[in-house]
This record gives structure tokens, C-alpha cells and sequence, in this order.
């Protein structure tokens, strides 16, 4: 049996499934430590926002606090939704009876409207909760509710997080998210910036999924610093991953980064053997003096972190150097202008720019050929690229496979062979 840390939610029920404890647990699940959880209210809500919440007795919410941290060894825990003065004291008891190291989120109200916490529940929490807390993690505007600080910029930020460490907390975040999407940290020293960017997509749950993400990681080992940086990248990733669906501002979906790395995998693998299939004598003929370079993007690519390469150097030992990410060339910048102005294309190779009329027409044929098909992707389009140490045009389509095809097809010319016979050949 594999060990695995284990986790601690306390907080609302969110009947939409987006919000609260249910985003808490999805957000565990991802990042590989086991959740548990503590319902302190049930709400009644959807993306529209909350409808009715039914507090639960502080009994309950003690009883299920003892029940899982006398059986289960809780590295840390996080806290959302705390409704009542009782319930807060519930679990400020049950905390430091246990030792808890407590993350707390005050969603004092819901993204999509609601009040969550009552006045009281409010003043119980600067008394007894944020004291023995390890981090607060408000919004601006639950910094100022906390703090009575309006919070319109990094100044301010720094202002209500010091006010909030004066109430006794060990580290304060005040997020971003309603500002220019730069986290500041607070640790007792200097404040330390954590710059996010605004991504598009629905944001119902994400402050939950910061808060819940940053306890995962923390209860990994990671140092304040790096877990908030972390947190802040998983939660922008489940925003741009985030599934149209209810009628108000969307779920965010906590598998988006899982997504994202099976999309990298995928499309790393691509460019692999894209490389391998041009490792060919004829594709010499296509080639730039010092070789080829196909490179493929992740959709929506904004950087070279985003586009996967590899160098395809026709020497006799035919070889290539392993693909990945990041690299620095010519072709994964072209790519990435091209995708700036086609999001359909996905995929970029350099070929060399004297390149005879009659391959152009085989690899104009082969790719009409393979187009044809089911869930196949369009291109290629040629283009001639300035600049660099050698003269060079570029293929850009949405495949590196089909790129790789194309070239393949249009290079091997063999008397009376059909373009599907040389498609053959490709594969």
C-alpha cells in the first residue's frame, strides 16, 4: 500500500459542484494527496449564485473534526466557508486542540453573490481563527473587510496584509485576481510579488482552488514561496480550462493541469516522431544546409515554453537531437507569430527556400490527399522567412506529423507512384 499525505477541508457544500469543499477535494485529487472534509454549511447554489445556506450546529462540525483527526495524521488544512460565530469557534477549538496547521480562506462572499459568513461569524474569525492561523488568503475585498483597507493596488496590498499579521497570523497572501492578477506575500519581512496573468475562462471556484492548491502544496514540503507560486499557476490553469457550462461565470476545472501535461506528452511525442519519419536520404533534398527543425505548439501558445522542437540534422548518421521544450530557434518563433495570427496552426518546419516547382506540387497534392480524411488537420502553407545564417523557408500547418508526411511525399518521387502510394510510403 503506497503511503500519501493527507489533507483537510472545512467548509460549504456547493451544490453546483463548483465552489467550496467540492472544489477543495477535486483540487487534492489532482495534485496527489488524499482530501478530507469537514461540511460546516450546506448550500443551496449554482453558477448564478447562492440561493439559501443551512449552517450546521457547531456539534456536527466538532464531531466530524474529531472523527477525521483522531484517525488521520492532517499535515495541513484549509478552511473556507465558516457561517456562524459558533461554527468558527468549533473549529478554532478543534484546531488547537489538534495542532492544525491552518490555511484560511475567508470567503466571506461568494464570486457569483451570497453572503457566506454572518457579522459575527466575522468578528470570531480576527479572534480566534486568523490568531492561530498559518496564512489568511483573502481577495482585495475580503482584505478589506478584514482590515477595513481598501485594496486598489500593490501599496494597499501591503497595507491590509501587515494589518492582518498584526492580528496574529503567520503569513498573509492578498490575491490579485481583481487587480492585475499579482499575488502579494507576507511573510513578516519584505513583501515578496508573485505575478500571475489574466486568463479567459469561467472563475466560479477558483479563489477555493488557490486556497485548497496552496494546502496540497504546502503539505508536500514546499516552502511558502514556492507553494504560492505553484498555487497561483494551478488555478490559472483550471480558469483556462474551465467547461461552458451553467448559465452564470463557469466552474473552473481542477484537471486542467492534468490536461495541459497529457497535451505537452502528446505533442512532444508528435514532434518525436515527425523527427524520426524525415530521418530519411530523401528528405535531404528539402533540407537547409545544416538540417531541419519541426517544431508543434500547444494550443494557445504564448511563449517557447509552449512549443515543443526538435533538430533534424541529415548528416550520414541521419540523427536528431531529443525534442522539448523552451528551445530557441527559428522555427519556434515563426511558429509562435503564426499562432499569434492563426490559431489553427500548430506546427511549423524549415525546409530549404530553392525548393523545385514540382516538389512544391507533390506537397501540395499529398496534403489535399491527406486532408481528405476524418479529423485531419489542413496545411501546409509555405512561407519565407528573413533573417538567420542561412536563407530558409517554412512549412506551418496543424500537424508536425502531417508537415513531416508532406515533405516525405513531395521528396519521394519514384516514376509512376500515385501520391496515395506515396503517402503509403510516409507512414
Amino acid at each position: 500500500m503506497n503511503a500519501r499525505t493527507v489533507v483537510l477541508t472545512i467548509g460549504g457544500s456547493d451544490s453546483g459542484g463548483g465552489a467550496g469543499v467540492q472544489a477543495d477535494l477535486k483540487t487534492f485529487s489532482a495534485l496527489g494527496v488524499h482530501g478530507t472534509s469537514v461540511i460546516t454549511a450546506v448550500t443551496a447554489q449554482n453558477t448564478l449564485g447562492v440561493k439559501e445556506v443551512f449552517p450546521m450546529e457547531s456539534r456536527a462540525v466538532l464531531s466530524q473534526m474529531d472523527a477525521v483527526l483522531s484517525d488521520f495524521e492532517i499535515s495541513w488544512a484549509v478552511t473556507g466557508m465558516l457561517p456562524t460565530a459558533g461554527v468558527v469557534n468549533a473549529v478554532a477549538d478543534a484546531s488547537e486542540k489538534y495542532g492544525l496547521n491552518l490555511v484560511v480562506d475567508p470567503v466571506i462572499k461568494a464570486e457569483a453573490g451570497g453572503r457566506l459568513f454572518s457579522q459575527e461569524a466575522v468578528a470570531a474569525l480576527k479572534d480566534r481563527l486568523i490568531p492561530i492561523a498559518r496564512i489568511i488568503t483573502p481577495n482585495i475585498f475580503e482584505a478589506r473587510n478584514l482590515t477595513g483597507i481598501q485594496v486598489t493596488d500593490l501599496v494597499s496590498a501591503e497595507e491590509a496584509a501587515r494589518a492582518i499579521l498584526d492580528m496574529g497570523a503567520g503569513a498573509a497572501v492578498v490575491k490579485g485576481g481583481h487587480l492585475d492578477c499579482t499575488d502579494l506575500l507576507l511573510q513578516g519581512g519584505a513583501p515578496e510579488l508573485i505575478r500571475g496573468r489574466r486568463e479567459h475562462g469561467g472563475n466560479h471556484g477558483v479563489g477555493c482552488t488557490y486556497s485548497s492548491a496552496l494546502t496540497a502544496f504546502l503539505a508536500m514540503g514546499l516552502a511558502l514561496r514556492d507553494a504560492a507560486t505553484k498555487a497561483q499557476r494551478f488555478s490559472a490553469t483550471a480558469v483556462r480550462y474551465s467547461p461552458k457550462i451553467g448559465r452564470g461565470p463557469g466552474p473552473v476545472d481542477q484537471a486542467g493541469a492534468l490536461r495541459e501535461e497529457a497535451e505537452r506528452f502528446r505533442v512532444l511525442s508528435e514532434v518525436m516522431k515527425a523527427a524520426d519519419i524525415l530521418q530519411v536520404p530523401e528528405a535531404a533534398i528539402l533540407a537547409p544546409e545544416k538540417g531541419m527543425s519541426i517544431g508543434m505548439a500547444l494550443e494557445g501558445a504564448s511563449s517557447l515554453e509552449d512549443v515543443a522542437s526538435a533538430e533534424v540534422l541529415l548528416s550520414e548518421d541521419l540523427s536528431f537531437n531529443c525534442a522539448r521544450f523552451g528551445r530557441r530557434s527559428s522555427t519556434s518563433l515563426a511558429l509562435l507569430d503564426a499562432v499569434a495570427g492563426d490559431s489553427s496552426i500548430r506546427a511549423a518546419l524549415s525546409i530549404s527556400p530553392d525548393i523545385p516547382d514540382n516538389l512544391k506540387k507533390a506537397m501540395e497534392e499529398s496534403s489535399a490527399a491527406i486532408t481528405k480524411g476524418p479529423n485531419l488537420w489542413h496545411g501546409p502553407i509555405l512561407i519565407q522567412v528573413q533573417g538567420g545564417e542561412e536563407p530558409r523557408a517554412m512549412l506551418l500547418g496543424g500537424s508536425a506529423l502531417h508537415l513531416a508526411r508532406c515533405v516525405l511525399a513531395g521528396a519521394k518521387i519514384r516514376g509512376p507512384l500515385t501520391i496515395n502510394q506515396r503517402l503509403l510510403q510516409a507512414d
